[in-house]
């Protein structure tokens, strides 16, 4: 995976700062897969609002999805995550033990 940028952190952190996707990432990670019926199930969001608030997720290469039938099955992307949080621990202050 390539070194994330700047811009691209920044994105990632205004998109988990939302916390209705906070929410639905943090859903998505409990479980192996997800399919968006059941994250519907659990947030009072309109299915336009869930549709795009993974979509943001999905964009930034945070969750990926594939379609089965008429459902779509969303999985996080575990690698993307950590380079994230790579990133944020190499600009944070340095802890002495």
């Amino acid at each position: 995976m390539k070194k994330m940028t700047d811009f691209e952190v920044a994105q990632i952190g205004k998109a988990l700062g939302d916390p209705n996707r906070l929410a639905i990432y943090s859903q998505i990670a409990e479980h192996d897969e997800l399919f968006c019926g059941e994250m519907h199930a659990k947030h009072p969001i309109s299915s336009a609002t869930l549709s795009h608030h993974l979509k943001v997720l999905h964009d930034l290469e945070l969750i990926t999805s594939r379609k089965e039938g008429l459902n779509v099955y969303y999985r996080v992307v575990p690698e993307k995550f950590a380079e994230y949080i790579k990133f944020l621990t190499r600009i944070g202050p340095k802890v002495s033990r």
